[in-house]
């Protein structure tokens, strides 16, 4: 029982530390936000903080790794598309895991210091989008790379302006747009072969 309680403490501290920054790094870049604020904001003990963290980076980068596993979920849940149509589910679970995650994607979109996450997660759409479309398509069918460097751009960009510049639309309506984006540019691809 003792441990249950323990437990449920560690992560609703972790929780407000989580959602702390968030909130902080609207006002400020990353650098520039320190632990004393931090848990000022939060209202724990520093000791506190040290007990789960060295520093804001580890924070930071439990939060991006939580995400990053979230997304790479939706990818492992949707290994197995055998027809086109089979990719609206998925593209619908991508933004609904990002639509969840709003408030920590658009922290990490405005820190100057986001390079390394967005790199990773667009080399992650890269690598998907890769073997979905040599899955849909054949291996007969050679992909240009500037057909992958379209999706992933074009995939990351749509994501990139819903979420940074607070776009009304759901998640329904942002995947039924990119569905037929994809779908159209897909099928003609199909048909070239």
């Amino acid at each position: 029982m003792i441990n249950k309680k323990e437990d449920r403490r560690i992560k609703k501290t972790k929780q407000l530390l989580r959602q702390g920054l968030i909130e902080i790094m609207f006002e400020k870049d990353i650098k520039n936000i320190t632990i004393k604020e931090l848990v000022e904001k939060v209202d724990i003990n520093r000791s506190t903080f040290y007990l789960h963290y060295t520093d804001i980076y580890e924070l930071l980068s439990e939060m991006e790794n939580r995400l990053t596993n979230e997304i790479q979920e939706v990818f492992d849940s949707y290994k197995n598309i055998d027809q086109l149509e089979e990719s609206y589910a998925f593209i619908l679970a991508l933004y609904q895991t990002f639509d969840k995650n709003r408030d920590l994607c658009k922290a990490i979109l405005s820190s100057q210091n986001n390079g390394d996450f967005i790199q990773r997660t667009e080399e992650a759409i890269e690598r998907e989008i890769r073997i979905k479309l040599e899955e849909l398509l054949g291996n007969d069918y050679m992909i240009s790379q500037n057909t992958f460097t379209f999706y992933r751009c074009g995939c990351v960009g749509l994501i990139k302006d819903w979420i940074t510049n607070d776009l009304p639309e759901t998640p329904e309506e942002m995947t039924k747009e990119t569905y037929h984006i994809v779908i159209d540019s897909l099928q003609r691809l199909q048909h070239k072969k």
